[in-house]
C-alpha cells in the first residue's frame, strides 16, 4: 500500500515537472524578445522595463542555467533603473558567484555595465574603469551609438564618485555626442539629464538647469510623461538647493501631478520629501516633519536608500530647527548609514558636519571636533576646497569655546578669506542684476511717455488722414494689383525656365549614366565570369554581392534629387570596393565625412562624384601606379559642402594622349557644371567645380574640388539647445 502510494505520487511529481517544462518553453522565445527590448533599456520607463521581467520570473526555475542568467542580468538592470539599489547589489553578488558567460553582444555589454555600477557601489573605482572599458569596446564593435553612449555615460559617473571633474565632463559631453548621432530623442534627453548631474555634482548649477531643461524641452516635445516628471523634479531640486524655493514649488508641483496621472509611486515619494525640503525654509520645521515622515515610509517600502538618506537629512535638520536635538541626532545618524552603504563621500561630509554642529549647540565639544574633522577629511579626499571652508568657521567656534584663541584665529582667518572672495563675487553679481533691472524700468517709463505723446499726435492726424485716405485706397490697391501680377508672372517664368534646365541636366545625366553603366555592368560580369573559371566561388559570391547591392542603390536613388549623405557614403564604398576588386586590389581608396554632416543629416545630389572617381581609376590608370590611392572627403566650408576627390595617377596630361573617348569626359564635366548652377539659382548659392594637377611639378595625379549649397534633411538638437540656452 505504501509502495503503490510512493510510485503515484513520483507519477504526480513528474506530470507537475513536465508540465513546468512545457510551460517554461512558451517563455523561451519571450527571453529573446525581452532582450531585444532591454538593449533600448535606458530609454524605458522603469516601471515598463520591471513589467517585462515579472513574467519570466514565474518560470525561472524551469529554464537552463543559461536562461536563468540572462534573467538574473534582466532583472539587476530592472532594478537599479527602479533605484533598488540593495536588491540589485545582491541580484550581482548573486549572478557573479555563478561567473556566467553571455553569449549574446548586448548581454555581455549590459553585464559590464551593471558590473561596473555594482563596483561603484562596493567603492572600488578601479575595478569599475577595468569594467567600464570592456562596456566601451564592446559598445564600439556593436557600433551601435546608443550604447557607446551609456557606457562613456557610465565612464564619467565613475570618475564622478573619485571627483575627476575634467575626465567626468569630458566623458559626459562625449556621451551626448554619440546620443545625438541615435534616432532616439529621448536617449538625447536622458544624455543632457545626465550632464547635469555631473555639471551639479561639481556645483556648476546654472550650467546643470540650463541641461536639464534642455532634456525637459525634449521629453515635453515627444509628449513622455515619466521623462517629464523626472526633469521637473530634478530642476525643483536645484532650484531648492540655490534657495529658489518659488521656482522649486513650481516645477516640484507639475512633478507631481504628471506623477499621479501616471501612477508613479517612487516619483511621488521623492516628491514627498523635496517637498519637506522646502517647507523646512518656507512653512517651518513643524510642517516639514509631517511631509518628510510621510515620504520616508514610502520610500522604505521602495528600498530606495539614496532618497531615504536625503529624506532623514531633512528630517535631521527640522528636528534641530525645532531645537529637537534627541530626534536631530537620530535622523541623521540614519542618513549616516544610507549615506555609507552608497559610499557617497560628498554626502557623507555633509552630515558629519551637521551631526558635529548639533554636539556643538548641546555643548559636546569632543564629539562637535570628531565629527567636524571626519568631515574635513572626507571633503579632502573629493577635493571639495569651497565647502571645506564652512567647517573651519565651525572649528573656529569650537576652538574659541574652549579657549584655544590662536588655533580659533588660524581657522577664522581662513573662512574669512574664503567669504570675502565669494561675497565680492556675489555682490557683483547682485549690483550687476540691480542695474539691469533698474535701466529696465526705466526704459519702460520713456516708452509709457512716448507712447502717450504719440496717442495725442495720432488722434489729430487721424481727423485729416481720413479724407486722404479713402483717395490714396483705390489708387494703392491698383498699383499693388499691378505690381503682384507682374512679380507673379516673372517668377513664374523663371521658376519654369529653372525647371526646364533642371529637367534637361537630369535627362543629361541620366543619359551619360545610360552609356557608363552598360560598360561597367560588362567590366563587373568579366570579372565574375574570371573568378568562376578560376573556381574561386566565394570571391565570385562576395563580388557579387557587392555589387548586386551596388545596382539595387544606383537603381532606387539615381532618379531623386538629392540622397542622405550616408546614402552616397555606402554608394561609393560599394562602388570602389567593385572597382578594387576587379583590378585585383591593385589600388586603394578612403572616405571620410565630417560628424557633423551625419548629425546635420546633410543631403546631396546622386551620382555628381561618380564621374570623376570613374575617371581617377580608368583614366587616371591607378591600377598601374605603385600606391595607388584615391581619396574622397566631405565637410561644410563657409556654408557650403566641400566635395574633394583626388587621386595620385598619371595625370590629366599623360591620361589626355591615351583617352580614347574624350566627349565622355566633357559631356560629364558640362553636366556637373550646369547641375552646379542650377543648385546655386534655386538655393542662391556660390557653388563650383575646379579640376586641377595633385602634383604641380611633375603634373601627375589629380584633384577635384566641388562646392555645393549645404541643403539638410531635418532640423538638428544643436539649434533647439542653442535656443533653449537663449
Amino acid at each position: 500500500m505504501k509502495t503503490s502510494k510512493f510510485l503515484l505520487f513520483i507519477f504526480y511529481y513528474f506530470l507537475i515537472f513536465q508540465a513546468g517544462h512545457v510551460y517554461a518553453s512558451k517563455y523561451r522565445q519571450k527571453i529573446n524578445k525581452v532582450v531585444q527590448q532591454y538593449s533600448q533599456s535606458s530609454t524605458l520607463d522603469p516601471n515598463k522595463a520591471l513589467d517585462l521581467i515579472k513574467p519570466l520570473l514565474k518560470v525561472q526555475k524551469f529554464c537552463s542555467k543559461e536562461e536563468q542568467n540572462i534573467i538574473l542580468l534582466l532583472l539587476s538592470e530592472a532594478e537599479i533603473r527602479q533605484g533598488d539599489i540593495p536588491s540589485f547589489i545582491n541580484t550581482i553578488s548573486s549572478l557573479k558567484r555563478k561567473n556566467p558567460v553571455f553569449k549574446q553582444t548586448v548581454l555581455k555589454f549590459q553585464y559590464a555595465q551593471c558590473l561596473t555600477k555594482y563596483s561603484v557601489y562596493k567603492n572600488e573605482a578601479k575595478t569599475a574603469l577595468n569594467y567600464n572599458q570592456s562596456a566601451v569596446q564592446s559598445a564600439k564593435k556593436s557600433r551601435i551609438n546608443l550604447r557607446v553612449a551609456e557606457a562613456y555615460q557610465n565612464r564619467s559617473f565613475v570618475f564622478m564618485t573619485l571627483n575627476n571633474k575634467d575626465s567626468s565632463i569630458y566623458y559626459s559631453q562625449l556621451a551626448s555626442k554619440y546620443a545625438k548621432r541615435t534616432d532616439s530623442k529621448i536617449a538625447l534627453a536622458i544624455s543632457f539629464h545626465n550632464e547635469a548631474i555631473v555639471l551639479a555634482h561639481f556645483n556648476t548649477l546654472d550650467l546643470a538647469v540650463s541641461k536639464e531643461l534642455l532634456a525637459l524641452q525634449i521629453a515635453e516635445k515627444i509628449n513622455d510623461a515619466y521623462f517629464q516628471s523626472i526633469y521637473n523634479r530634478v530642476i525643483a531640486e536645484y532650484s531648492l538647493e540655490v534657495s529658489n524655493y518659488k521656482e522649486a514649488s513650481t516645477y516640484l508641483l507639475k512633478s507631481y501631478r504628471i506623477s499621479e496621472r501616471t501612477k508613479d509611486e517612487r516619483n511621488k515619494a521623492i516628491c514627498d520629501i523635496i517637498r519637506g525640503g522646502i517647507s523646512l525654509h518656507v512653512s517651518g520645521p513643524e510642517s516639514a516633519v509631517s511631509l518628510l515622515i510621510s515620504g520616508i515610509k514610502k520610500l522604505k517600502s521602495l528600498k530606495q536608500i539614496d532618497w531615504i538618506g536625503q529624506g532623514e537629512e531633512f528630517l535631521g535638520s527640522a528636528y534641530a530647527k525645532a531645537g529637537n536635538t534627541t530626534d536631530a541626532l537620530k535622523s541623521y545618524n540614519t542618513a549616516l548609514l544610507n549615506y555609507t552603504k552608497l559610499g557617497n563621500k560628498d554626502k557623507l561630509a555633509s552630515i558629519q558636519e551637521k551631526i558635529g554642529i548639533v554636539y556643538y549647540t548641546k555643548s559636546d565639544l569632543k564629539q562637535a571636533a570628531y565629527y567636524f574633522n571626519n568631515s574635513i577629511e572626507n571633503r579632502l579626499e573629493q577635493r571639495e576646497q569651497n565647502k571645506i571652508y564652512i567647517t573651519y568657521n565651525w572649528l573656529s567656534k569650537l576652538n574659541s569655546k574652549k579657549g584655544n584663541k590662536e588655533q580659533a584665529y588660524v581657522f577664522l582667518k581662513k573662512y574669512v578669506d574664503f567669504l570675502e572672495l565669494n561675497t565680492t563675487s556675489n555682490d557683483a553679481r547682485k549690483i550687476e542684476q540691480m542695474t539691469i533691472t533698474s535701466s529696465r524700468e526705466e526704459r519702460e517709463r520713456i516708452i509709457e511717455l512716448q507712447s502717450e505723446t504719440l496717442e495725442k499726435q495720432l488722434k489729430e492726424k487721424k481727423i485729416l488722414q481720413l479724407q486722404s485716405d479713402r483717395q490714396l485706397f483705390g489708387i494703392i490697391f491698383i498699383v499693388v494689383i499691378v505690381v503682384l501680377g507682374i512679380f507673379i508672372v516673372i517668377f513664374r517664368t523663371r521658376q519654369n525656365r529653372a525647371l526646364q534646365e533642371q529637367q534637361a541636366a537630369e535627362m543629361s545625366q541620366s543619359l551619360l549614366r545610360s552609356q557608363m553603366n552598360p560598360h561597367f555592368i560588362f567590366n563587373a560580369m568579366s570579372v565574375i565570369q574570371s573568378y568562376i573559371y578560376e573556381n574561386t566561388p566565394e570571391r565570385a559570391s562576395k563580388f557579387l554581392v557587392n555589387f548586386s547591392r551596388l545596382m539595387r542603390l544606383i537603381l532606387e536613388n539615381s532618379p531623386k534629387e538629392f540622397i542622405p549623405i550616408a546614402i552616397e557614403e555606402e554608394i561609393l564604398n560599394k562602388y570602389l570596393t567593385t572597382q578594387k576588386s576587379r583590378f585585383e586590389n591593385r589600388f586603394d581608396f578612403a572616405i571620410h565625412i565630417e560628424e557633423d554632416l551625419f548629425f546635420k543629416r546633410a543631403m546631396i545630389p546622386p551620382m555628381i562624384t561618380q564621374p570623376f572617381i570613374e575617371n581617377a581609376i580608368e583614366h587616371g590608370q591607378l591600377h598601374t601606379v605603385e600606391n595607388g590611392l584615391i581619396t574622397i572627403s566631405f565637410k561644410e566650408n563657409n556654408n557650403l559642402l566641400e566635395i574633394s576627390i583626388t587621386d595620385n595617377g598619371i595625370g590629366r596630361l599623360k591620361a589626355g594622349k591615351k583617352k580614347k573617348n574624350k566627349t565622355h569626359n566633357s559631356m560629364a564635366l558640362n553636366i556637373t557644371n550646369e547641375r552646379i548652377q542650377i543648385l546655386n539659382k534655386k538655393y542662391k548659392s556660390k557653388g563650383s567645380l575646379t579640376i586641377q594637377d595633385l602634383n604641380q611639378e611633375n603634373n601627375s595625379g589629380t584633384s577635384v574640388l566641388i562646392y555645393l549649397p549645404i541643403i539638410n534633411e531635418t532640423t538638428n538638437f544643436i539649434q533647439d539647445e542653442k535656443s533653449t540656452n537663449n
